[in-house]
């Protein structure tokens, strides 16, 4: 199973665009690095929230994906389910606002 759309779409920007601020930094020395960090913040924000709303089914399809690959029964207990994964989504969230706060903070030193 795989994360529903957009949600994929967002934590493959977030890859994306923090390797990418990376190497920009390495070809031009200038701080280009501080605006991809930024960017990268926000498409991590967006990849939690998008997990913390459950849209789509995304905390759902993670629980799933959980429960089938430890081999667990739908309707069994386990520390990811939804709640717990919507919670993990709510720290992506908090996690997206430091990138950007310290993409911010990178362009104005």
């Amino acid at each position: 199973m795989e994360l529903p759309q957009p949600a994929r779409t967002f934590q493959r920007c977030f890859i994306g665009f923090f390797l990418g601020a990376f190497l920009l930094l390495v070809i031009t020395r200038v701080n280009w690095f501080a605006l991809g960090v930024s960017v990268s913040g926000v498409f991590v924000f967006l990849f939690g929230l998008h997990v913390f709303r459950d849209l789509n089914g995304t905390a759902s399809t993670w629980s799933k994906i959980y429960k089938e690959s430890h081999r667990i029964s739908p309707d069994g207990f386990t520390f990811a389910d939804v709640p717990t994964i919507k919670g993990m989504g709510f720290m992506y969230m908090i996690m997206g606002i430091f990138f950007v706060a310290a993409g911010i903070g990178l362009s104005v030193s």
